[in-house]
């Protein structure tokens, strides 16, 4: 008899079904993680981008700020910028939020936090930037600046150093000296023994007379006029392979006339009206060593009464022939028109320093008379000399006694003390300051010590007979002058280290808003360290000794034995002047890193019911 199968195929189907349901649940269960693993990843990407988007539009603010101010330092930056947020094109739950700062290295960091469906996914990206701040003009960027005039009759060298190399060494002297006017049609006159090692630029004439040569270029927008009355430089040393006969070692450039009666030119000559021969001196001799093409261009006519003599010529072919005679567009030196001053190219005052005297000058301080008296102490005590201290914070007035300073009261009453206040000077606020009406060292000492000092005098300075500056290692003296600088110490001096301090000051520089004649007077017969800025004002130098630094005036006269040596460390002083650098941000790289977890609410512990 059969046995019997009844179920057996629907108990198969069962087990059958449910292996296959578990499959299918497994299946379920792997598409459930990959898909929410997709979302988070999804998720994930969209913060990420979310947070470059904030980086890039902080780096935005960052350029349009410095484009708004090219001056800015890294703090100014920060703080002109900002931080910045919003929202993505995804959804209103899309954000980022950005800020700026300065890391403990001194480079920019953006950090920017990305975020989607509010929070769930975070992304915090740091972008890192080097800062290179821009670099303002300086007004002492030349050795000698003579807005409506130079005139220069001194028999010592006119050169250049950089004082952040060493103090001046004529040994190591660079012929990098520019002399020059900013008024249109303002000449340059150069007579005396002084060899110049640099270059000249007249918005007018030149007029070059002197017994020394210029081993550097001449360039005016008007005429040219060169007489160097010379066979041998009276300069112990000049650059290597300069001729001793040399009157221009480089090129004659003039938008008018080139009147050429005697001296050797090294390099060409350019101008773009006539070019003249007065007496056809057998001493006129062209080089052109840089075989820079023809040797002569002018645009009108040559001219040479006496006929022009036979060496003369280029490669067989005289100045007169029609080859040269070919405009050269020499292109005119940079000039302030008074007829329209903001179209001008460059400014003789672009800090306008009346204004910022007359800001800053107090009618009510109180003179100030540094005397020396002329009774000796006794008990073997030396000389007695009044000394007159100036710190950032006081000035005040004591004399030597015993290695001790103090004022003895059968000197009189002392001379005024000033205490500090606070001012703001070339858009820095809160800068201290001493105010004084008039200033006068009379066989006496200034001392400066303690840091940068800012004195700011409503009359005149003057200093007279056997006085002198002493500015300690470390300081500086910056002077604002509404009334003339008088300088005539027959011995004295101003003892220092040369160039800038740390914090970017020339140790010593005098600010005139003086806008009448004959401001500035200077005359010692030992060295001299100064950087000068009197545009409304006539300055006058004579330099016995040897003066180093800059001078800018409405006119400048030097004269004297001694030389003047351009720092050219002072282009690095940021006061107004008219070249500029740009600040420049170069981006470093960029990471990931894990947001910043919100800080978690103590958990409260639940109270002990008491017994």
């Amino acid at each position: 008899m059969a046995k019997k199968q009844c179920g057996f195929t629907l108990v198969t189907v069962l087990i059958l079904t449910s292996m296959a349901s578990i499959v299918v649940l497994n299946s379920l269960r792997e598409n459930i993680v990959q898909e929410r693993m997709s979302g988070n990843f999804q998720k994930k990407m969209n913060s990420r981008l979310l947070a470059e988007k904030g980086v890039f539009e902080e780096a935005k603010l960052l350029q349009q700020a410095l484009l708004d101010d090219k001056s800015l330092d890294i703090d100014g930056l920060i703080a002109a910028t900002g931080n910045i947020s919003g929202i993505g094109l995804i959804g209103d739950d899309a954000t980022y939020n950005a800020s700026i700062a300065k890391n403990a290295a001194g480079e920019l960091e953006i950090s920017s936090i990305g975020e989607r469906y509010n929070g769930d996914a975070q992304s915090n990206l740091v972008a890192r930037f080097g800062f290179t701040p821009g670099k303002g003009g300086s007004v002492f960027e030349n050795a000698i600046v003579g807005c409506e005039g130079v005139s220069l009759s001194a028999s010592g060298r006119i050169d250049s150093y950089d004082s952040s190399l060493g103090d001046y060494d004529p040994d190591n002297a660079e012929a990098a000296a520019v002399i020059g006017t900013i008024y249109k049609d303002k000449d340059v006159t150069l007579s005396g023994a002084s060899t110049i090692w640099g270059s000249v630029h007249a918005t007018g004439s030149i007029i070059f007379s002197g017994s020394s040569p210029i081993v550097g270029s001449l360039k005016a927008n008007n005429s040219i006029e060169i007489d160097s009355n010379f066979t041998v430089s009276t300069d112990p040393l000049l650059p290597e392979g300069f001729p001793l006969d040399t009157a221009v070692g480089g090129d004659v450039l003039s938008g008018g006339d080139v009147i050429w009666k005697q001296g050797k030119i090294l390099g060409v000559i350019r101008a773009n009206n006539d070019l003249i021969f007065p007496n056809n001196s057998a001493s006129t001799v062209l080089v052109n060593k840089n075989n820079d093409g023809l040797d002569v261009m002018y645009g009108n006519t040559l001219k040479a009464p006496a006929g022009l003599a036979a060496h003369l010529e280029q490669d067989g072919i005289l100045y007169s022939d029609t080859r040269y005679n070919e405009s050269p567009h020499v292109e005119l030196v940079a000039f302030q028109d008074p007829d329209n001053f903001e179209a001008s190219k460059v400014q003789c005052d672009p800090i306008d320093i009346e204004s910022v005297v007359n800001d800053l000058t107090d009618p009510a301080a109180e003179d100030i008379l540094v005397k020396h008296s002329t009774t000796t102490l006794v008990v073997g005590q030396p000389e007695t000399r009044v000394i007159y201290e100036l710190t950032p914070e006081i000035g005040q007035s004591k004399i030597e006694n015993q290695g001790a300073y103090v004022w003895e009261n059968w000197l009189g009453e002392p001379p005024a003390t000033l205490n500090y206040q606070l001012a703001t000077i070339n858009e820095k606020i809160d800068q201290k300051v001493l105010k004084s009406g008039g200033f006068t060292l009379n066989n006496g000492i200034l001392k400066v010590t303690g840091g940068d000092v800012t004195l700011i005098v409503n009359g005149n300075f003057k200093m007279t007979g056997d006085s002198f500056i002493d500015i300690a290692p470390g300081s500086s003296l910056t002077l604002y002058i509404a009334g003339k600088v008088t300088m005539n110490a027959a011995a004295g001096a101003i003892t220092m280290k040369h160039g800038l301090t740390d914090t970017g000051k020339p140790v010593f520089s005098i600010y005139s808003g003086f806008s009448e004649a004959n401001g500035i007077d200077i005359s010692a017969d030992s060295d001299l360290y100064a950087a000068i800025y009197a545009p409304k004002t006539d300055v006058s130098i004579v330099a016995n000794g040897g003066f180093s630094g800059s001078i800018r005036g409405k006119t400048v006269t030097a004269s004297g034995r001694g030389g003047i040596h351009h720092d050219l460390n002072l282009s690095n002083v940021s006061n107004g002047g008219s070249s500029t650098t740009t600040s420049k941000l170069v981006f470093l790289g960029w990471s990931y890193k894990a947001p910043t977890p919100l800080t978690a609410e103590p958990v409260e512990e639940p109270i002990k019911p008491t017994i």
